[in-house]
């Protein structure tokens, strides 16, 4: 169900990396670089995503948090320590998958996401949004990535090169229409489990990173904080792509996380 990229440099730690919708595991390419100085690398590209994948499978969080977690098993005791990243989409992912298997990982870095909806008919209408969206992906899937491009989601603090926009641009277009449709229908933000009653029982080292720019995750992240035993939030001059929009200082906040000891 998922797909791997695996760069072993022999290092204690493993992170783990999930990317968001619309991504894959091009997307930390750029990142990769400087973190294999300090921990070994999984990319994970997530169901939908890319040039391959079986329609006929069902993607629930459930399913995939399963299917992550027999890597993660795979990988347990080859490490000192596991750390959980994901962004957006890939952070619900691993918010998910962190909350169930706490005993898989050691830290948790989640940017730019959310722990879900927790008013039901709001929920709802997000289902409809995601199909709306997903309907739209599939009659006209270049249509829909000039207008996800133009959401004010994606305002940047640092205005992004034009070779960076072009690498966004190559890596959203690359992806089959029906396999993106059928991931925003499947484990979109409407379809995502109400994390936050399991946000108190979560004891492992937590960083949220959120942009400046982004009030909304900002805000979110700060609720869950409050609920986390052991979480600090992080407020980085860019919007919602951290790791995009400001590159140096995400590779150097992961390696201050990495190195640091557990609390425990």
């Amino acid at each position: 169900m998922l797909k791997y990229k695996y760069f072993n440099r022999d290092k204690e730690s493993l992170i783990v990396m999930i990317h968001g919708f619309l991504g894959s595991i091009q997307t930390f390419l750029p990142a990769k670089e400087r973190l294999l100085s300090h921990t070994d690398v999984l990319l994970v590209e997530c169901p939908g995503h890319g040039a391959a994948f079986n329609t006929d499978e069902t993607w629930s969080f459930d399913a995939i948090a399963a299917s992550l977690t027999q890597t993660l098993t795979r990988y347990r005791n080859q490490y000192t320590e596991i750390i959980l990243y994901g962004y957006s989409m890939g952070g619900r992912i691993a918010l998910y998958t962190a909350l169930h298997y706490p005993e898989l990982i050691d830290k948790l870095i989640i940017e730019s996401a959310t722990p879900g909806i927790e008013d039901e008919q709001l929920r709802k209408e997000r289902i409809q949004q995601d199909e709306e969206r997903s309907n739209w992906i599939e009659t006209d899937y270049p249509a829909f990535i000039k207008h996800w491009e133009k959401l004010s989601l994606f305002k940047t603090y640092h205005p992004l090169t034009d070779a960076q926009q072009t690498r966004q641009r190559e890596i959203r277009m690359h992806h089959e229409p029906m396999g993106i449709a059928k991931a925003l229908r499947e484990y979109g933000t409407g379809r995502q489990p109400n994390l936050w009653p399991l946000l108190p029982s979560f004891n492992k080292p937590v960083l949220l990173l959120t942009g400046s720019l982004d009030k909304k995750f900002e805000s979110i992240a700060k609720r869950m904080v409050e609920a986390l035993p052991d979480a600090r939030h992080m407020i980085i001059e860019a919007g919602h792509t951290i790791h995009v929009e400001n590159l140096k200082i995400f590779d150097t906040i992961i390696v201050s996380f990495i190195k640091e000891e557990n609390h425990d």
